[in-house]
């Protein structure tokens, strides 16, 4: 079959124009069907005039394009896809490049090695920025413009001439220490020669004196052999007899009790030393004014605490209504008697001895109040700043004109760490006897007195 001319051009130039179209949709990029790779994005403050479909190298080699470029914020927003076969992890870093001088841009992308990978609309967080010839070339400028400033004025100059000089002396001192230390240095290698010398001519005489020495150690150690075999020997024997448990060492050595005897002791003293540790001993001055006897009260205590929820309460109480004495009187006159009570109130110093358990917020107490049997309860709070009282003693009824045994209830509040204020009422039960009280008082704690008991003897 013959083909004409025109066929055969027809059919060059369409084989020539799909080259064309090839080779232009390779050079710009262009996919021919569906995206491949994964979307990742990057922000950056400057791209430097860089394009859509610009490649992006891995290491030199291409390995994605710039997909998108959106200007958000002041701030330039790449979408750029990368290769399905090229891992990006989490410590990547994307910056703008340029194959010369005056080249061609592109995105260099490192990859990193910190695991995840990133994934497809992941965001890479470090950023390179572009380094821009004309802000660069103008910050250059400013400087030199900065240091003509700087160094053009006379007094710049004036300082600058002064620091040469300087420097210049510097250098003529340095050079000084050098020639003298060259000196000091000459002399120490003349001395080490001349030891040298000495130690050549007097050498042989040295080592001979070195060999008399070790030869006379040596006969020596020859005629006292014996005495150390059998200084050696008794050494041995001993050891064997402490090991089978001969002698009194031995027996020390070998005796199970002594251990056990040890341990104990040892075991005491702690228990001992943790008592001690744990014991506390408070103080506590109080005076109160009694406003029905409308005198004052005065009382001493001391609280021996081992442990935080058992206590002892030891005092002595000034009691300004302890003893009182009545005496009736008659008088006649004109056949009418008169009847006179007189009574005659004296002070008495009073004991305290009480026992005390605590059960959390709430303390009772039993044992001596004021000399006669009594029991107490006090409720602790605003974290043990304040304690509410209430005391009944005297079940006997022996003081004077008393119905009811003696009912006492009150608070204490400490203002300060160690001082405290008092308020309540007294004998509330026997209306002859009633009254409020308010008063004061010091309350510490004594560590002397908690290390004297410490050293007390044990009564087991």
């Amino acid at each position: 079959m013959k083909v004409s001319t025109e066929l055969k051009v027809g059919a060059f130039s369409l084989m020539i124009l799909a080259i064309m179209t090839y080779m232009t949709f390779k050079v710009g990029g262009f996919d021919w069907a569906k995206k491949k790779g994964y979307a990742l994005h990057a922000e950056f403050k400057n791209i430097g005039g860089l394009d859509e479909k610009t490649r992006i190298k891995v290491a030199g080699v291409d390995s994605g394009i710039i997909e998108k470029i959106q200007l958000k914020d002041g701030k330039a927003w790449l979408t750029i896809r990368v290769d399905k076969d090229t891992p990006v992890y989490t410590d990547a870093s994307v910056g703008v490049k340029s194959t010369g001088m005056l080249g061609d841009k592109y995105i260099e992308l490192k990859t990193g090695s910190q695991k995840p990978e990133l994934k497809d609309g992941d965001t890479i967080k470090n950023v390179i920025e572009f380094v821009d010839i004309d802000e660069l070339v103008k910050n250059f400028s400013k400087l030199a413009s900065n240091l003509d400033e700087s160094f053009g004025s006379p007094e710049s100059k004036g300082a600058l001439k002064e620091s040469i000089q300087n420097l210049k002396h510097i250098t003529a001192s340095l050079k000084d220490a050098i020639s003298v230390n060259d000196k000091k240095l000459r002399i120490v290698l003349d001395n080490i020669e001349n030891f040298t010398a000495a130690l050549k001519k007097d050498g042989p005489e040295l080592v001979a004196d070195l060999s008399k020495a070790t030869k006379e150690l040596k006969g020596m150690i020859e005629e006292n052999r014996g005495h150390v075999k059998s200084a050696a020997e008794n050494i041995d024997v001993i050891t064997q007899k402490i090991a089978k448990g001969e002698g009194t060492i031995g027996k020390l050595v070998k005796d199970d009790r002594l251990y056990e005897s040890f341990n104990k002791a040892a075991e005491g003293v702690n228990k001992t030393l943790s008592a001690v540790e744990r014991f506390r001993t408070f103080i506590t001055f109080q005076g109160d004014y009694l406003t029905k006897a409308k005198d004052s009260k005065g009382a001493f205590t001391l609280t021996l605490q081992p442990k935080p929820d058992k206590y002892y309460i030891f005092g002595i109480v000034s009691d300004p209504v302890g003893k009182i004495t009545t005496t009736e009187t008659n008088s006649t006159v004109g056949g009418v008697t008169t009847y006179t009570k007189t009574e005659e109130i004296k002070k008495r110093m009073e004991f305290t001895a009480q026992f005390a358990k605590k059960f959390e917020n709430l303390a009772l107490r039993i044992g001596l109040f004021e000399s006669t049997f009594g029991v107490g309860a006090d409720y602790f709070f605003l974290k043990d700043k304040a304690k509410m009282s209430v005391d009944i003693w005297d079940f006997s009824k022996d003081e004077e004109d008393a119905k009811n045994p003696h009912v006492k209830v009150g608070i204490d509040y400490f203002l300060f760490k160690n001082i405290f204020v008092s308020a309540g009422g007294d004998n509330l039960l026997n209306a002859k006897r009633r009254g409020a009280y308010i008063g004061t008082g010091v309350r510490f704690e004594d560590e002397d007195i908690k290390y004297l008991f410490g050293t007390l003897p044990r009564i087991k």
